[in-house]
């Protein structure tokens, strides 16, 4: 077995050393506002050629595969995108590098603006970030203690490890296998709580300890305890606040309960979505064709009328599939694949957009042999492991699946594929621990049992995974809970830069939320897409898991195709039962 690992992680080298080995040409616009950027520069990562756009903002450039592409120009923010193997156009949109919000530095109250904070980061170990701007501890009303990045032994097995042992005023309970709570210990004589600490984790609240952050990848961590400190997080920090800053800012919400950011901050919802109804008047020409046919077989010959005009576009035979399993015309469809596959077979993004369409309509068989394509033309993307691992479970291969989950850590392990401890990482983790926690006993020999990481098996809730098939895709999710408020995260160049460029260097696109039981009640789910640097639409594939780690665990996946952009409008609504804790 061994053998074969090696065998395959020199195939992974291989394959990667041919990729880099094909320079592209990319070209694209750079436009800023409404108008074109002329004279921008461009440069590519490992050559001295500077290159520059033109009048109306145009470009071309050659790169390989991994080479990373930077735009400037004064008074904008540069931004940086890594080549990837299906990248050939990139549309750029650049911003203001200013901070409209900063605050006015007035020298006698040793106040401090948080651009001048923000470029001082990387030099001030008394700096750190907190979901609401940068605190400079030495001009904080309250105390605050920083540990940083040097004072940080790797010793320390997690997060609950570290804190216990480094900082004397913080007490708790459990360990780093089971999970566990931790709270300020208050000097009145005796040790007493006065709340439970929530974790601050590059910018996202948490209400659980989060164990599974790699201690090694921890840049600050500080102390919050005083009322002038964690007043901006409102009544749940009453007991304090832990802020952890991670190397490239790429910690996520992966692993622990979310809390909800509404109820830190007075985010009212307006019911400002734009409906279903009204994003689909936007719909290309052929889908609202299909959609007014009067029976199926008349949707058949309106597919066969504009076969003659998009015959050379993979998305209008994406849509059409997808239309057409929809419709239960399984036949027609798997036919219309079978014809045309030769437009996707090359290209991982429009092989995953199918992929997505023959899952969402358990055609689960088909949408295996699709994620298998894609495994072959990316076999250095941690993606295409965990996507061809569920596809397994999904035809309850469970075996294979665990072996893939087995596969991605021994290469991760033996430095083939790159570590990842808070975004994809954190994913499979919980996938894998899930799959043998609930199904285990159906192919581990002997059926012996086995010891479940908790952190990864006591949630009990609702789970949401998101996907999307391109990686140049930017928009932002917007999650209302039952009382109308809202918390939005952001996927953006402006905004998150740094996690972008971590999902292009790791080989990912994804991300999971978990809605626990305290947070009952009908949620709506809202998106603002912002585009993915040339005209193409982007699949987004949501799979929503009820009663995640019980016996009873569901799933149910949707794809929504992305093309109105710079609209905020409703995807889906969700109804969490509240079951987080069932007896």
């Amino acid at each position: 077995m061994k053998r074969i690992l090696y065998t395959f992680a020199a195939l992974i080298l291989f394959t990667s050393t041919y990729a880099q080995e094909s320079l592209k040409t990319i070209k694209g616009k750079i436009m800023y506002l409404d108008g074109p950027v002329a004279n921008a520069e461009i440069k590519v990562s490992n050559s001295d050629a500077l290159f520059k756009s033109t009048k109306d903002g145009a470009y071309e450039v050659q790169a390989y595969q991994g080479d990373i592409i930077t735009f400037s120009y004064p008074s904008l923010r540069d931004m940086e995108v890594v080549v990837e193997d299906v990248t050939r156009i990139l549309n750029i949109t650049m911003s203001a590098d200013i901070n409209e919000l900063d605050e006015v530095v007035v020298e006698a109250s040793k106040r401090r603006g948080q651009r001048e904070m923000e470029e001082d980061y990387g030099i001030n170990k008394r700096i750190i970030k907190t979901a609401w701007g940068f605190l400079d501890a030495d001009r904080a009303s309250g105390q605050i203690r920083i540990l940083e990045k040097k004072e940080i032994s790797n010793v320390y097995i997690c997060i609950l490890d570290l804190l216990k042992n480094r900082f004397a005023s913080i007490g708790g309970t459990g360990d780093c296998m089971q999970g566990g709570s931790l709270f300020l210990k208050r000097a009145t004589g005796s040790i007493s709580q006065t709340g439970s600490l929530i974790y601050d984790v590059d910018g996202q609240i948490l209400t659980g300890a989060p164990t599974w952050i790699d201690v090694n990848s921890i840049e600050r961590i500080a102390v919050l305890s005083s009322l002038a400190t964690t007043a901006t997080y409102g009544s749940v920090g009453s007991g304090g606040v832990i802020v952890i800053n991670t190397t490239g800012g790429t910690a996520s919400i992966n692993s622990v309960q979310l809390l909800d950011r509404a109820r830190l901050r007075n985010n009212i919802y307006q019911d400002n979505a734009l409906s279903t109804n009204e994003v689909d008047k936007n719909l290309p020409t052929y889908l609202l064709d299909y959609r007014a046919s009067s029976s199926r077989e008349e949707a058949k010959l309106r597919y066969k009328e504009n076969l003659k005009k998009y015959y050379n576009s993979p998305h209008f035979f994406i849509d059409s599939y997808s239309y057409f399993l929809e419709q239960g015309e399984d036949e027609f469809a798997a036919d219309l694949l079978t014809k045309n596959i030769p437009l996707f077979n090359r290209n991982s993004v429009y092989l995953k957009a199918m992929a997505y369409a023959a899952e969402a309509n358990d055609k689960v068989k088909i949408s295996r042999d699709l994620y298998e394509q894609v495994f072959i033309l990316r076999p250095n993307y941690g993606q295409s492991y965990r996507d061809l691992a569920e596809s397994y479970r999904d035809i309850k291969n469970h075996k294979k699946a665990a072996a893939m989950y087995a596969r991605y850590n021994y290469l991760v392990d033996e430095g083939f594929l790159q570590s990842d401890s808070v975004g994809l990482g954190a994913i499979i983790d919980r996938e894998s621990e899930n799959l043998l926690a609930l199904e285990g006993d159906k192919f581990i020999e002997g059926k012996k049992a086995i010891k479940r990481l908790a952190k990864y098996t006591d949630f009990k809730g609702t789970r949401l995974l998101f996907e999307w098939n391109d990686g140049e895709a930017e928009f932002e999710l917007q999650f209302v809970n039952p009382e109308k408020h809202y918390y939005t995260w952001k996927h953006t160049m402006e905004s998150n830069s740094s996690r972008i460029m971590d999902e292009k260097i790791k080989g990912y696109s994804s991300e999971e939320f978990l809605i626990d039981g305290s947070l009952a009640g009908k949620w709506q789910v809202n998106i603002d897409y912002r585009g993915n640097k040339k005209l193409e639409p982007t699949y987004l594939k949501v799979t929503t898991y009820f009663n995640y780690g019980l016996a009873s665990q569901r799933k149910d996946v949707k794809v929504y195709r992305l093309t109105l952009k710079n609209n905020n409008y409703k995807l889906f609504d969700l109804v969490n039962s509240g079951n987080s804790n069932p007896n």
